[in-house]
């Protein structure tokens, strides 16, 4: 990437933890248990980088993002953002923050208000955070409508009247409508295809060249991740199981749950396709509720030994920058 970047982390996750309490039981006897989402993780995104983070449905990806910007209150651990520890910050202060650190979400669908105008949708997050004149904000909609890629006379339409890829483009106007720093963005393509998928990272990337924008990229697709990514981080059951340059990543993945997840990414070459031997997972995905003891990733590792069974390895350096859970190593 040619996005001027440095070594200083705008955001650092240290040991975050959010767990949901949910009710079980009969009746008459009924217990409290928790959902661990995420359990204990931790990681850094420097300024001007992307952080892709992938994993299967049920890690504790998209928690993480919605965790970040607060529209999930952590369990413990620290949220640190341009130094600013906003873990436990009130609302008032919080407001502030998310001019900073925007989302975008999943679901094109679902994610834009079906009875606002494109204009409204854009303008709403100025109006919120005070910015600009309404003469201003009207103009500013209209420019972030040009650097997306769409029409200036598409302002008055509802979003039934676009395609996934253009509501997909409209969010992320919105997103930038009030200059952040930060984006979180959630799947953004995944609901997208293939065709508009590219042409949708090829926008991120283009706009974090313009601005310098800090990407923490979620998606499920370890392929797409490395394309836009600087490093990635793997999860697994609420927990990072391994973190390193995305080039290292995709090159020597340590960690068998890597090593499988890189396998399923399809090669163009048909004959290197046909020779390549697949890691296939067997298993079901054990339950965030009950976590198996010792490594959460043991009922389906073919590499297990007893250690595994007894303690949960920690993440640690094993090689140059390449961190790794797993008592292999």
């Amino acid at each position: 990437m040619n996005v001027k970047t440095t070594d200083e982390p705008i955001l650092q996750i240290k040991r975050l933890k959010k767990y949901f309490p949910i009710k079980r039981g009969g009746f008459l006897k009924k217990e409290t248990v928790f959902v661990k989402a995420i359990d204990d993780i931790s990681f850094n995104v420097r300024k001007g980088e992307t952080l892709g983070l992938v994993g299967e449905t049920g890690s504790g990806k998209t928690t993480v993002g919605r965790t970040i910007i607060r529209l999930y209150k952590p369990t413990s651990g620290q949220i640190i953002f341009n130094g600013m520890d906003i873990t436990n910050v009130n609302e008032n202060k919080m407001q502030k923050v998310r001019k900073e650190i925007q989302m975008i979400f999943q679901d094109p669908y679902a994610s834009l208000d079906p009875r606002l105008t494109v204009e409204e949708i854009i303008t709403e997050p100025m109006e919120i955070h005070n910015l600009y004149t309404p003469e201003k904000r009207r103009e500013k909609a209209r420019e972030l409508l040009n650097i997306i890629g769409l029409n200036p006379e598409h302002l008055n339409r509802f979003p039934h009247e676009f395609s996934g890829g253009q509501r997909q483009r409209i969010g992320l106007a919105r997103a930038l409508a009030v200059e952040p720093q930060f984006i979180i963005c959630d799947e953004p393509v995944s609901a997208l295809d293939v065709s508009i998928q590219a042409q949708i990272i090829n926008t991120f990337e283009d706009l974090q060249e313009q601005f310098g924008l800090t990407y923490l990229f979620i998606s499920h697709d370890i392929a797409m991740v490395k394309h836009i990514s600087d490093d990635i981080a793997v999860m697994y059951l609420g927990r990072i199981m391994e973190t390193a340059p995305s080039n290292d990543i995709y090159k020597h993945p340590l960690h068998p749950y890597t090593q499988a997840l890189m396998t399923a990414v399809p090669i163009p070459d048909p004959q290197a396709e046909k020779k390549r031997v697949r890691i296939i997972l067997e298993g079901d995905i054990s339950s965030n509720i009950n976590l198996p003891k010792g490594c959460r990733f043991r009922p389906r590792c073919k590499y297990a030994k007893k250690i595994c069974e007894e303690i949960e390895p920690k993440l640690e350096e094993k090689e140059t920058n390449h961190f790794v859970a797993c008592h292999l190593y």
